[in-house]
């Protein structure tokens, strides 16, 4: 426990801890945690939990359940610290999601890696930090196809992915029955570059697509 620090997300009033040198909570999941609307009396699922940060977030809504899965040992044990403080019944899974048998969830959220191994160089090492970026334990056709297969019928899957791949994105929502409802796109203030995708997309859901207007970092 002495690697880690405690930080605040979002609001001040609601912390967390992490280890500096693990893939920390970034833009994208503050992003995604603003995005997704949580009802009540939802089960929710995180896939790729990582310090539990999404769960934390979701820990405010009036959640009938919270479960996270993260494939690495030493990311889980962050988020069981931080789920000790956690109102709601949380269940934390310390396996590959292509493992996991639970029943169909109301709701599936996801801050995943967003980087192809093809694109990474060969020769970059894989740190605890790259893990949670490059595409090693959960490709985007996995984290889809295991959306669905979790996911009730008419339920509600959100994540945050890059601008760039929104093609085959498109593409592998539609192979395993999901349309998209939400598409919000992030830029930099900076730059004016489009950074981010947020997607709300529904499991056998009959929807017209609605874009929301630019969401300035």
């Amino acid at each position: 426990m002495r690697e880690l620090r405690k930080d605040y997300f979002i609001d001040k009033e609601i912390t967390l801890y992490q280890n500096k040198d693990h893939f920390c909570f970034n833009t994208d999941t503050k992003l995604l945690a603003k995005f997704m609307k949580i009802k009540k009396g939802d089960v929710v699922l995180d896939i790729g939990t990582n310090n539990g940060a999404l769960l934390v977030w979701a820990d405010q809504m009036e959640v009938k359940q919270l479960i996270g899965v993260e494939v690495l040992k030493e990311s889980f044990e962050v988020a069981k610290w931080n789920a000790k403080n956690f109102i709601h019944d949380t269940i934390l899974i310390n396996q590959p999601i292509q493992e996991v048998d639970i029943e169909p969830v109301d709701c599936i959220i996801s801050n995943p890696p967003f980087f192809t191994q093809n694109e990474t160089h060969p020769n970059t090492k894989m740190n605890m930090r790259q893990l949670g970026r490059v595409e090693i334990n959960l490709s985007l056709e996995d984290l889809i196809y295991h959306a669905s297969r979790l996911l009730k019928s008419n339920g509600r899957f959100y994540f945050v992915h890059r601008p760039a791949r929104i093609h085959e994105i498109m593409n592998v929502l539609s192979k395993y029955q999901f349309k998209a409802k939400t598409i919000g796109f992030a830029y930099d203030s900076r730059d004016r570059e489009c950074k981010s995708l947020l997607v709300e997309a529904i499991k056998e859901g009959q929807c017209n697509c609605q874009i929301l207007p630019p969401i300035e970092i």
